[in-house]
């Protein structure tokens, strides 16, 4: 009954794969890309005169190749890290001031940073005093851990 209606030609697979296409730009992940190359194979059957369940058959075998094969192919080379960190992952090599001295015992003082002021830790014993330069090392919770900076 179907194949009197004519509705699985092959111009309609292939529209449907294009506007699966179109989606994917939107939908990050290269599933649709998987969907669409499968309505791209279906639109070849029908071209070749296959039946609508041969082309529902190659539709879907066609996604699962794709999403198997195409997809981690793709994943690997277009999801990158860009390198950029942000919030307090930033603040990790950034220099600044002491704006509360340190004690040598407790290690413990304020520094601005990146216009900020924050709790800081020194990694050693050394006095701080308020202008002494420095730089983070590393991040905990709330607290900057700091080393000192030699003066020019």
């Amino acid at each position: 009954m179907m194949d009197d209606l004519n509705f699985f030609q092959w111009h309609w697979w292939a529209g449907v794969a294009i506007v699966l296409l179109i989606a994917e730009i939107f939908v990050p992940g290269f599933w649709l890309f998987c969907v669409s190359m499968g309505c791209f194979a279906a639109s070849a059957a029908a071209g070749l005169g296959a039946g609508i369940s041969v082309q529902l058959l190659v539709c879907a075998t066609a996604s699962l190749i794709a999403f198997f094969t195409l997809r981690p192919v793709l994943m690997k080379r277009m999801w990158k890290e860009t390198g950029v960190r942000t919030n307090v992952d930033a603040l990790v090599g950034q220099r600044g001031r002491v704006t509360e001295d340190f004690e040598p015992s407790l290690r413990l003082g304020r520094v601005a940073v990146a216009g900020d002021d924050w709790r800081a830790e020194c990694v050693n014993d050394r006095a701080l005093r308020s202008g002494d330069p420095i730089e983070v090392v590393r991040v905990e919770s709330n607290t900057l851990i700091v080393k000192p900076l030699e003066q020019a």
